[in-house]
């Protein structure tokens, strides 16, 4: 006896294309999210902070967390801290759900809040030998001046 053989439906082009619009959609949305508090006043992107940082902190919702994320990381603003931000996404919770999209735009976000973090400290320690250095020629400049009145004063004395 032959078993008749079930043709296997392949996927078709929309079906392909809806496929790959589904997985944008995410990255998508975040990106709105970013474009729309460009527009947004001081007092509107802290309204929009204390939201988030009441309603995302704690959200097993990846997409949510990331909103809080990019609030966080938003230069000129009294709420932006990269520490918060990098905390925030590296202490997920056990049960955080995740897409594909979300966790790479996560993964880019760590490394570049890590990098900014080294770039930070390096800049401090530059910072700190610099102003260190400015001493030393401060202190040395005082030298000089003082070695010039000594001589000043030696040649002075030695003319009858």
């Amino acid at each position: 006896m032959h078993t008749p053989v079930q043709p296997v439906d392949e996927p078709s082009e929309q079906a392909e294309i809806r496929i790959i619009q589904e997985s944008g959609s995410d990255l998508s949305e975040l990106m709105h999210y970013y474009d729309s508090l460009q527009n947004k006043s001081r007092v509107e992107l802290w309204e929009e902070y204390k939201y988030a940082n009441s309603h995302y902190r704690e959200s097993t919702d990846m997409q949510q967390r990331l909103k809080l994320l990019i609030l966080l990381l938003l230069p000129n603003t009294s709420f932006q801290s990269n520490r918060v931000a990098l905390n925030l996404v590296e202490d997920l919770p056990e049960q955080a759900e995740t897409t594909p999209d979300t966790t790479a735009f996560k993964n880019l976000l760590v490394l570049l809040l890590k990098r900014q973090r080294a770039a930070n400290l390096q800049i401090q320690n530059l910072s700190e030998k610099l102003r260190s250095a400015e001493t030393e020629v401060k202190t040395l400049k005082n030298k000089i001046n003082a070695i010039k009145i000594i001589e000043k004063d030696l040649m002075r004395n030695n003319t009858p």
